[in-house]
């Protein structure tokens, strides 16, 4: 099995390249990230301004009761000084309504402030980053599919993609934030009293060293989660693909078993991992409420000092009660470290999985310089071709032969010998590991990859059908397709026997996968978008393996109309199939083994004798 090779800048310890990484996402939405922030500063300041209005409440009250003496300090908040109004009543009035219109309008700015946030990033960063990966994953090779797990692929689309985005507001807006509330908080605390500030903030190294500690310790926790949590994906979408199989088997209780296993593993991870960040949090806040008890020790005797004393380095009940808010802000913001710790270790794990995607190399891509004819001929050419999913371990080796225009060629092989891969290299799903393969003279990898792929079309041997209409999924490949040229190709793949029974003819949505119709029916509504694709070279891998044999005749007499003009490869086993092809080539593990029409190879009593045989028999 193919495995994806990280790119040196996303190894596993190097989390510097991927903040890096996260912090230029930030950067491209800088001017959103800077209106976030001029709300988050008019907060602070409005909070600010209420808190030391709260202070010079108390203390005009307290210089109201007991007045001061003659040649003390006027009352001031920040740098204003309380003006004398001559009532005090009036005063105290004006202060509880300039603290009531703060607090209506923090209320106000908050509903602003959570409305854009919300905005700019559920609504921006996530929608664009989630089709930045979607858009990847279309030019994205088959070896990268073939590598990763569908249910991976889905949680890096939708859970990682939300994980990243919690890196802008989480930790970009919310360290800018703590940086800058904590400087204001430090000025205004040491502008009320130095020694005050620096005995309270004794914890806060404390708080610092053991949130790193619990951040790196953490991550690998949440890498677990991750994992477990694809596993879930991954148990739910087998079961719904297999649901069919489950039934026939009645292994509904295993399933269920198996569903609640993958299910508890989550949660055992998840409560463990909640269990632990709980009390790192809870102790963080122990240690936080320790500058509150220091505060109110020290901060009290300041203020029995100023009381009793008179001494210049006492603080006033109102200085204390501000200096109060802002230790309880000033803690909560050094305790809010360990959150956006917490948040840096989701986002790097999830940053990771998605830049996986969009760092991972698109091996096949159109070529510079390439090649868009506007029209094929069809002649199809393999050049000692050798292929292998894994490097080391070729499927296909050394294939050479050449398949003229409007030729019509079977292969036939053992189960492993490389039918369906050989057909895969034509549309440049893969590209070969040696040789060369050319479609009219010209190297495919020198060919536009989109203008190749509308040249050949393939009809897999389990088709895909999108849920939506008939119509739509015949036109899939050629949207533009007026209902004559829809009603052509249905003709010839035999769908128009059936589509007048359906509900809605045409316009019958199809239920996922198509699983409202049979087999015979989603096979034949797969060869007529192959056919209205109108390509050169037509690719059927084993597409009658699902019919019975009465619409198989149905089927292959109204292909052979389709295939004039056209060069077909078809993958069968068929005997009916293979007596129509002008040649049959024959592999054996990987190589060719024999080529010829149905009656040289049968005379000559050798592998395709054998094969043919033994299906007679």
């Amino acid at each position: 099995m193919y495995k994806k090779k990280l790119p040196s800048y996303l190894a596993e310890n190097n989390n510097r390249n991927l903040l890096k990484l996260l912090l230029a996402l930030a950067w491209k939405y800088k001017w959103n990230s800077l209106g976030v922030l001029f709300l988050q500063i008019i907060l602070l300041t409005i909070g600010l301004l209420g808190l030391g209005f709260m202070g010079l409440g108390v203390d005009y009250i307290r210089q109201q009761v007991a007045p001061p003496p003659d040649g003390a300090p006027a009352l001031k908040i920040l740098a204003w000084q309380l003006p004398d109004f001559g009532n005090a009543l009036l005063t105290l009035l004006l202060i509880a309504g300039a603290i009531l219109g703060m607090s209506l309008l923090r209320g106000v700015l908050n509903y602003c402030y959570t409305i854009t946030l919300n905005t700019f990033i559920h609504c921006k960063i996530v929608v664009d980053l989630r089709g930045q990966v979607f858009e990847k994953m279309q030019r994205l090779s088959f070896r990268f599919f073939d590598a990763n797990a569908s249910s991976s692929i889905i949680n890096r689309v939708t859970g990682d993609v939300q994980s990243v985005r919690a890196f802008i507001d989480g930790v970009v807006i919310s360290v800018i934030i703590l940086v800058l509330s904590l400087a204001v908080y430090l000025v205004y605390m040491i502008r009320i009293n130095p020694i005050l500030t620096v005995v309270c903030l004794i914890p806060t190294p404390v708080i610092y060293f053991l949130s790193n500690r619990f951040s790196a310790a953490m991550r690998p926790r949440y890498r677990k989660v991750r994992e477990l949590y694809d596993n879930l994906v991954l148990v739910l979408s087998e079961h719904l693909n297999g649901v069919s199989v489950v039934k026939g088997c009645a292994l509904e209780p295993r399933q269920e078993q198996k569903f609640k296993e993958a299910n508890d593993a989550v949660l055992a991870e998840q409560k463990d991992v909640f269990v632990t960040t709980s009390r790192f949090n809870s102790l963080v806040g122990f240690i936080g409420q320790l500058s509150t008890i220091i505060l109110y020790g020290f901060g009290g005797y300041l203020v029995i000092l100023r009381e009793t004393r008179g001494s210049s380095v006492g603080i006033t009940v109102g200085e204390l009660i501000i200096f109060g808010g802002l230790i309880g802000q000033f803690t909560g913001q050094i305790s809010n470290i360990a959150n956006i710790a917490n948040t840096i270790q989701h986002s790097l794990i999830a940053a990771q999985r998605v830049y996986e995607v969009l760092s991972a190399p698109v091996e096949i891509e159109s070529a510079p310089n390439a090649v868009a004819p506007a029209a094929f001929r069809g002649r199809v050419e393999f050049a000692n071709v050798t292929f292998g999913y894994a490097p080391t371990t070729p499927i296909l080796k050394d294939l050479s032969f050449t398949i003229e225009p409007g030729e019509c060629v079977a292969i036939l092989g053992a189960t492993g010998s490389g039918k369906s891969t050989l057909l895969s290299l034509i549309p440049r799903f893969y590209d070969p590991n040696q040789g060369v393969i050319r479609l009219d003279g010209e190297d495919l990898r020198n060919l536009d990859v989109p203008t190749l792929r509308r040249a050949v079309g393939t009809v897999f041997q389990e088709s895909f059908l999108f849920s939506t209409s008939v119509r739509s999924n015949i036109a899939f490949a050629n949207p533009s397709a007026t209902d004559a040229e829809i009603a052509t190709a249905a003709r010839i793949a035999s769908v128009d026997t059936f589509v007048d029974q359906l509900p809605n003819g045409y316009e019958t949505i199809l239920h996922e996968g198509g699983t409202n119709l049979s087999g015979g029916q989603r096979q034949r509504i797969a060869i007529a978008r192959a056919i209205l694709q109108n390509p050169a070279v037509l690719l059927l891998d084993d597409p009658t393996a699902a019919i019975d044999a009465h619409t198989e005749q149905e089927i292959l007499s109204a292909i052979e109309s389709a295939m004039k003009g056209r060069t077909t490869l078809i993958v069968t086993h068929r005997l009916s199939t293979l007596r129509r092809a002008h040649r049959i080539i024959v592999l054996e593990h990987g190589r060719i083994a024999e080529v010829g029409t149905h009656d040289e190879l049968f005379a000559n009593r050798g592998l395709y004798h054998t094969i043919v045989s033994h299906q007679a028999g």
